[in-house]
């Protein structure tokens, strides 16, 4: 079996020669830098050193046209804060230099219903500047007859506007405007559906990511009744389009806990969740036994294990894939991105395990 192959049989739990091999969110480049001194090489490509599947996106822009323009505020050893406008509204992000982290943004542009509007017009689904200049019949045949999966990503509902609004603000939105928040996930819901609708009609896509990030350690960031009334209609409608398009795989990128909304997830349409974090208590065992093959799982291998290798490791592994490989529907890969406390040794005996229980 190809890579292609291989990807959308384990998706439907059909039989394979060998379980999809991924490190799905891949690695944080502080990761590789120690790495490079620990083995890996300085000119060697991780993916190819050991010997990962291939998969690939669409490269689809769902930002606003004209985009923002950004500038340095402040710079320093540790630290560097910029400033983006854009049509009269202001985000202030305070970053860490020295390593792979979030922006800690200190102000978010969309305080008010009114301050949307004043962007509202730079989200034309219609701009072909949201497509690649190359796209075209070569492009098309190249995605037709690729041997690796193709993706198509979903900026999200609850994600995309965090990043225009703020956590905070959006979920006090969700009390002081109700009807701007509904009218805000519908409108967004709308816009991305258009801006994929030529992508999916004429490319050859195996699956769809959408992206949210709407859970922390200890549950989601909104219970399952407001995720009903805010996301459910918005969902219904980028589901059912792919769907009717032929892409039945659908994933939702959330880290943290997400187990009080995967049924809400299931209700909207997706049948796939990552990356199942286990420091927030999420189980793919877990999870399979509660929903079967109404849900595909990606993920749920500790960093932290793995970090501690040794026995941590082993049983970490040992434990989960022999039951989640058997049944399918399921991708090994860490629950996140490979972080910097992982040694290049053992994340070589991370790989052995895997593909030791490889049939």
């Amino acid at each position: 079996m190809n890579a292609r192959e291989r990807f959308n049989a384990c998706m439907h739990f059909e039989e394979t020669d060998r379980p999809p091999f991924y490190e799905w969110l891949g690695f944080w480049q502080e990761t590789l830098n120690r790495w490079r001194g620990e083995g890996l090489g300085p000119d060697v490509n991780h993916y190819d050193y050991f010997g990962f599947d291939k998969r690939e996106g669409v490269p689809l822009d769902y930002g606003p046209i004209p985009s923002y323009v950004s500038r340095t505020l402040y710079e320093d050893e540790r630290y560097v804060i910029t400033e983006t406008k854009g049509a009269g509204l202001r985000w202030v992000a305070k970053s860490l230099k020295s390593g792979t982290t979030i922006p800690q943004f200190t102000e978010f542009g969309v305080k008010t219903p009114e301050d949307f509007e004043k962007i509202r017009d730079r989200y034309d689904p219609t701009d072909m500047r949201r497509y690649p200049k190359n796209w075209g019949p070569e492009l098309m045949q190249y995605y037709e007859e690729i041997d690796h999966p193709v993706g198509i990503g979903f900026p999200g509902l609850f994600g995309n506007a965090r990043g225009m609004i703020g956590l905070k603000n959006l979920v006090v939105m969700m009390f002081r405007y109700p009807d701007f928040v509904r009218e805000l996930f519908d409108f967004l819901a709308d816009f991305q559906v258009e801006v994929a609708r030529k992508a999916v009609a004429e490319a050859r896509i195996d699956f769809a990511t959408i992206w949210e990030d709407m859970a922390y350690h200890s549950g989601p960031h909104i219970s399952p009744a407001q995720w009903r009334k805010f996301m459910l209609p918005g969902y219904r409608k980028i589901t059912r389009f792919l769907r009717e398009n032929g892409i039945d795989v659908i994933m939702v990128d959330s880290d943290g806990n997400n187990d009080a909304i995967t049924p809400c997830f299931l209700e909207g349409g997706v049948n796939c969740l990552y990356p199942l974090e286990v420091a927030s208590n999420e189980d793919a065992v877990k999870l399979r036994k509660q929903y079967g093959h109404k849900l595909i799982l990606i993920g749920n291998i500790d960093k932290r294990a793995i970090a501690r290798g040794g026995r941590a490791l082993e049983e970490e592994v040992n434990s989960k894939l022999p039951f989640l490989l058997e049944d399918g529907g399921y991708i090994p890969s860490v629950d996140h991105c490979v972080s910097s406390d992982i040694s290049f040794k053992n994340y070589c005996r991370y790989i052995e395990l895997v593909k030791s229980h490889w049939k």
